[in-house]
């Protein structure tokens, strides 16, 4: 398998976009709704006992949030958010050398918790985000990093352990 800086660059693209799946999984289909809703309410854009749009209506409203980013950027800027992560995810099982499954995810679980949890409780302690939003947002980063730590262990977990080296 070809290597970049000692990453297995095939199990680096399937955990990014494992990790990706995940977002769209959430955002795209099953929280949708809830989510959008909360976002609007976040930005002053649907105000209390008001009747939340719905499908395409709720999408389009998102255009009305001030600084928001085109559809199109947020989906090729996200994608390479999450490819950075999973190349953090990755250098860090390396380093590591994970000798099980139950070990790598044991790490992906104290990256998410020291860094991806942490990180996201800014917004609800000093922005005032929706304690929904960060709800959903930890959901998300937590099942995002427990799958790509296990997409790249089981693609290539015999050379992160170091046990490639020794047979």
């Amino acid at each position: 398998m070809p290597r970049v800086a000692g990453l297995n660059i095939v199990a680096v693209l399937a955990a990014a976009l494992a990790f990706y799946a995940v977002g769209m999984v959430i955002y795209g289909f099953t929280l949708t709704q809830v989510w959008g809703e909360e976002m609007l309410k976040n930005h002053g854009l649907l105000g209390l006992g008001a009747t939340p749009p719905t499908g395409e209506a709720l999408m389009a409203e998102f255009e009305k949030v001030p600084g928001a980013m085109d559809p199109t950027m947020s989906y090729i800027v996200g994608f390479f958010v999450t490819l950075v992560t999973t190349i953090g995810i990755a250098l860090v099982l390396k380093m590591a050398k994970p000798a099980s499954i139950v070990a790598a995810l044991g790490t992906g679980f104290l990256l998410w918790l020291c860094f991806a949890a942490t990180g996201l409780s800014y917004n609800v302690v000093y922005s005032m985000e929706s304690q929904v939003i960060f709800g959903i947002d930890l959901m998300h980063t937590f099942i995002a990093f427990m799958l790509a730590t296990a997409v790249l262990f089981l693609i290539d977990g015999k050379a992160m352990s170091g046990a490639a080296k020794l047979a």
